[in-house]
């Protein structure tokens, strides 16, 4: 009896030495499992946040393409072509299948968009993704999925897209979007060709009043920019309301109104006389060595941004290297090339810091000329090595600097194009300014209605070639029979092919663009300062004298 009882004790001691032994291996592996749940959650969220980081500076991870700063061309010059080019009717895509890469294009090839598949998020569910991120800033679903959006600052956006609807789905695809080209391309996808047609003229005004002919010129043919001159300013109360006609005028546009003028000091003034006026560029480089440019820019701007204009053509960038040049003198502001730089760069940016945007002129350079192109077209003669040393020198180092416009004079550069004016050159404004200065702005052609475009040419085929140049936006000053003249010739060109809506595009997106950066509106202004911005400009004339 005894041995039974001790056998039956001993089989007792080894069942639950089993049982202990499973629960222990049972809870080893909860614990094991556990931890690897642990370790997959922290993993998900170090991968979720580098997408987010990144994302904030416009990148994905383990890419250095930056979406609104990327070329096509960059990327290519990296990666080699894509698999494959897609268009829709909103934009074009580039494709690379290998890497799982999507780039979404503007009309200048610019990537705006990066859409790409990243196998560390492949576990990240609807719901980890909001205790990690936040809820999202907007929630959309399509094709039974689910994309989260997040609005990261005011460039970038972060675009999280889900396997289905589910709070379990996992990430499949993210993407960073540059919010700005994105709004850009929106309104772009919405015009009618008219409507971008117009967005190539800047046109003048006739008198100190909003004409009929002016107002529907604004308001039916949409054009986009407005030039005024001594003509259109009377007073200080009149000029306010001729510039708050021209916006009101423009109030159902889908984008505002450039209105500019040419308020570059000295003897080239165009506000009212109650104003005083600024010192010439000529003063400003015998200062001090252009020790106050950025502050005559800014003056200049915020007179300006007083009466509600924009875009000023300045400062003036020519050197002046010709005594007997009857055009440019004091409005140079030295024979210096490289002060001409240092002053042209700090006075651009002054008035950039008023929201008016510089357009820097007369390239490729007017300084040594003896002929003035209002009255006729003038040559210059000088080789390649004079024009990168001298005239190209202030626009080279400007571009550098991050200007925004230029205008492209009325000038026959014998050494790069001797038969054509370089406003209309393709070898002036696209294989120099554009590819070799690396200029990715706005051009804009110096006034067509002058005697060296007159005399010569046809005013709508001077028109129609600098498009195809390269050039964005064509100045008609005067006549509305010019201005008529210049749109009819371009729908033309547009309808027989010469010229090509990618083209027109092309244009109207640097156009809005520029629109954008500098945050041009339609706003009426309802006041002037006079005395204040008197006492300003007399308190800056005697540092500089």
């Amino acid at each position: 009896m005894r041995k039974v009882s001790r056998i039956l004790l001993l089989l007792l001691i080894v069942a639950l030495f089993v049982i202990a032994t499973g629960c222990s291996n049972q809870e080893n592996e909860q614990n094991e499992e556990s931890k690897q749940i642990k370790i997959r959650n922290k993993q998900n969220k170090q991968a979720l946040m580098a997408v987010h980081d990144a994302a904030e500076k416009g990148n994905l991870p383990n890419q250095q393409w930056q979406v609104g700063e990327t070329t096509y061309q960059q990327v290519q010059d990296q990666v080699g072509e894509a698999d494959k080019i897609e268009h829709s009717k909103k934009e074009s895509y580039a494709v690379y299948e290998k890497e799982q890469l999507k780039l979404h294009l503007t009309e200048n090839n610019l990537v705006y968009k990066l859409q790409a598949v990243e196998s560390k998020l492949n576990e990240v569910t609807q719901s980890q993704t909001k205790a990690i991120l936040g809820d999202p800033d907007g929630l959309r679903q399509v094709n039974e999925q689910t994309i989260f959006v997040y609005d990261l600052n005011d460039e970038y956006q972060l675009t999280l897209l889900f396997s289905s609807t589910d709070n379990h789905a996992s990430i499949v695809e993210m993407a960073v979007l540059h919010k700005p080209s994105a709004e850009v391309q929106a309104v772009l996808q919405e015009m009618q060709l008219d409507e971008k047609l117009g967005q190539l003229i800047m046109m003048g005004v006739q008198g100190p009043q909003l004409d009929s002919a002016a107002r529907t010129f604004i308001e039916d043919r949409h054009v986009g920019g407005i030039i005024l001159f001594n003509r259109n300013f009377v007073s200080v109360s009149q000029s306010l309301n001729l510039i708050n006609e021209l916006k009101q005028a423009n109030a159902n546009a889908k984008t505002p109104l450039f209105i500019s003028v040419d308020e570059e000091g000295g003897r080239v003034t165009r506000l009212p006389k109650e104003l005083v006026k600024t010192p010439s560029n000529r003063k400003v480089g015998n200062a001090a060595n252009g020790k106050y440019a950025y502050d005559i820019g800014e003056l200049i701007g915020r007179k300006m941004s007083a009466f509600g204009l924009n875009m000023d053509f300045a400062p003036v960038l020519d050197v002046d290297s010709n005594p007997k040049n009857p055009v440019i003198g004091d409005r140079s502001y030295s024979a210096d090339a490289q002060l001409v730089s240092k002053a042209g760069i700090q006075q651009a940016n002054g008035m950039a810091s008023q929201h008016v945007i510089p357009v820097v002129k007369h390239f490729p350079g007017h300084g040594d000329t003896s002929v003035d192109s209002h009255i006729d077209l003038p040559v210059i003669t000088h080789n390649k090595e004079r024009l990168k040393n001298i005239e190209l020198l202030p626009f080279k180092q400007v571009i550098e600097g991050g200007v925004h416009a230029v205008m492209v004079g009325h000038l026959l550069v014998e050494a790069y194009d001797p038969k054509t004016p370089a406003s209309f050159s393709k070898i002036i404004i696209q294989d120099l300014l554009r590819d070799e200065l690396q200029f990715d702005g706005v051009v804009i052609t110096d006034d067509l209605v002058m005697g060296a475009i007159e005399k010569n040419y046809s005013i709508g085929e001077a028109a129609i070639q600098s498009i195809v140049a390269g050039g964005d936006i064509l100045l008609v000053g005067h006549k509305y029979t010019s201005v008529d003249e210049i749109m009819t010739a371009l729908q033309k060109a547009v309808n027989e092919g010469v010229i090509t809506e990618q083209r027109i595009n092309q244009s109207v997106e640097r156009i809005l663009l520029l629109k954008q950066q500098y945050e041009v509106e339609d706003i009426p202004r309802k006041q002037v300062d006079v005395e204040e911005l008197n006492q300003q400009t007399k308190e800056l004339i005697k540092k500089i004298n």
